[in-house]
């Protein structure tokens, strides 16, 4: 890890303070972790909620249930394997393409080019 022999210090008022602290208890970050991706032009996202976690734990478990019924079917020559695996395999494509996106942060860049609220 790099070290840092840098500080500052930084007044804000109490609704800047406020707000800065609802911004980093909803990313579930560090405060110095938040304002260093801030600085760079990154604006973090909020943590997952519990319900989303739960929804995404659910949708893994039914994708190796899909593997456990794929192994079973080619097993017994019943069915083509491949028919499972494939499904199998868009299920965790998808799950691991929301865990990407609700983790991705947010370039300030791109927010500040929005048409402002009330323009």
């Amino acid at each position: 890890m790099r070290k840092r022999s840098k500080q500052f210090v930084i007044r804000l008022s109490d609704d800047e303070w406020n707000h800065l602290n609802k911004l980093v208890n909803e990313s579930n970050l560090s405060r110095e972790y938040y304002l260093r991706m801030c600085i760079n032009g990154l604006l973090p996202r909020p943590a997952p909620t519990k319900e989303l976690i739960e929804v995404i734990e659910i949708l893994r478990e039914i994708a190796e249930n899909m593997n456990q019924i794929a192994i079973s079917v080619y097993t017994q020559n019943a069915m083509d394997k491949s028919f499972y695996m494939e499904n199998y395999e868009k299920l965790q494509e998808q799950i691991n393409e929301i865990m990407i996106l609700i983790r991705l942060p947010i370039n300030m860049e791109e927010i500040w080019q929005l048409p402002k609220y009330g323009q």
